[in-house]
């Protein structure tokens, strides 16, 4: 089911963490099989493929106190989260350090520990989908606790020019195959 698209009004506690899975929760919970499709958000410049029909919806959040709108698009499956967000950043605030507080932020909302982090590559493709290249973007898991029960949060960040995203999965009992080819799926449109 599509979510209406258009901003909230989020606390200023519901940062992006808190923003990105509660509008996607009991999308898809009821499907016992991964149902992979290849998405195209052309607005949000990405290519992912994702486990179940997709969401969209756009809310505020506020990074590093400054409100910016997040583009999101995911979809859940057996309690588990699978999104990407998308922010473009305004005035003065650096790529490097949204990015950071884009994890910081996630990381935070489960109240959880970093286990692992490492870098990685994210391919950028034409809009015909065409590989043209590469960035470099950071993987992270974290453990913690949402919904009182143990949490795995795997999450890629990666940034172009002013556009920062996150791809996160998130939730108990992740599968780490499927949550790889979530991830791995993300392509950058440049």
């Amino acid at each position: 089911m599509d979510e209406p698209r258009g901003p909230a009004r989020p606390s200023r506690r519901a940062i992006v963490g808190g923003v990105l899975l509660a509008p996607l929760a009991g999308l898809g919970g009821c499907s016992p099989e991964l149902d992979w499709r290849e998405v195209r958000e052309e607005e949000a410049g990405l290519l992912v493929t994702l486990p179940a029909r997709p969401a969209r919806m756009t809310r505020r959040i506020h990074l590093e106190d400054v409100p910016l709108d997040m583009t999101m698009v995911g979809a859940q499956v057996r309690e588990i989260a699978y999104t990407v967000g998308t922010v473009t950043l305004a005035g003065p605030q650096s790529l490097e350090r949204a990015l950071a507080a884009m994890r910081i932020a996630m990381v935070r909302n489960i109240g959880g520990t970093e286990r692992a982090s490492r870098a990685v590559q994210v391919a950028r493709v034409d809009p015909a989908g065409q590989r043209v290249g590469s960035v470099t973007g950071l993987e992270v898991e974290a453990i913690g606790r949402m919904r009182d029960r143990d949490a795995v949060l795997l999450a890629r960040f990666v940034g172009i020019g002013a556009q920062a995203w996150q791809a996160v999965v998130l939730g108990a009992g992740v599968d780490r195959e499927a949550a790889a080819l979530f991830l791995e799926s993300l392509k950058l449109i440049r």
